[in-house]
């Protein structure tokens, strides 16, 4: 009879003692602000996680939280782009508030590149060897500057003012000079001669089927510039 009278007695010290655990949970305001380590800039909308009690919050703009949390708990920080970080909650706090600042340091996620093609992988061989890398700017600069072209683009090109007023100016030179006499003709010129066999070798007077102009042969001997 004594056993049983002891077990009603156990069980109701262990109900007191749930009781008065439950009641020492105290509930406090906590706040503070989330802050990258290396330059004190809030971390935006970092998570907090109550672990022990399976609730979350999330901090503003600015890495400020307040939410309200029991003495004890375990606080689990995380942010993408961040380390996780985690607090425990002091007990027996002076008062119903309390504060902290909490630093996470930045870490970086490589990924892994992706290619993506538009053949199927077993023509991709095929393709790529019959792929010509397109045109660059330097190749177009190159092409641009060549002096076989310059050189074409600029016989075509009628001169403009000042070169048709200076080679007036070097006719009437001319004309002034030998004012009153006969002027000398390259028919008698050893050099004019000269130049025009080396071009008659040369076969510079041969009609050529490329479109692109040609520099102009030397003129015949025969021939007076200054008229």
């Amino acid at each position: 009879m004594k056993k049983y009278k002891v077990i009603p007695i156990l069980l109701l010290a262990l109900t007191l003692q749930v009781l008065g655990q439950k009641k020492e949970v105290r509930v406090i305001q906590f706040s503070g602000y989330v802050l990258t380590a290396d330059s004190l800039m809030g971390v935006a909308f970092a998570h907090v996680t109550i672990m022990n009690r399976g609730r979350l919050a999330t901090a503003g703009p600015d890495g400020y939280f307040s939410f309200a949390a029991v003495e004890g708990d375990t606080l689990y920080f995380t942010c993408v782009g961040y380390k996780p970080s985690v607090y425990i909650i002091p007990n027996k706090l002076e008062t119903d508030k309390f504060s902290i600042i909490q630093l996470m340091t930045r870490s970086s996620i490589y990924l892994g590149p992706t290619y993506i093609f538009p053949w199927r992988r077993e023509d991709f061989h095929e393709v790529f060897l019959e792929t010509h890398p397109p045109e660059t700017e330097l190749d177009r600069a190159k092409k641009n500057l060549d002096r076989e072209r310059l050189a074409a683009a600029g016989a075509k090109l009628e001169p403009d003012g000042v070169e048709a007023s200076q080679q007036s100016l070097r006719n009437r030179s001319a004309q002034n000079y030998y004012y009153g006499q006969t002027a000398p003709q390259n028919i008698f010129n050893p050099l004019a001669w000269a130049q025009f066999i080396q071009a008659w070798k040369n076969g510079d007077f041969k009609k050529k089927n490329d479109p692109d102009p040609t520099p102009a042969p030397p003129a015949d001997p025969t021939s007076n510039p200054q008229y």
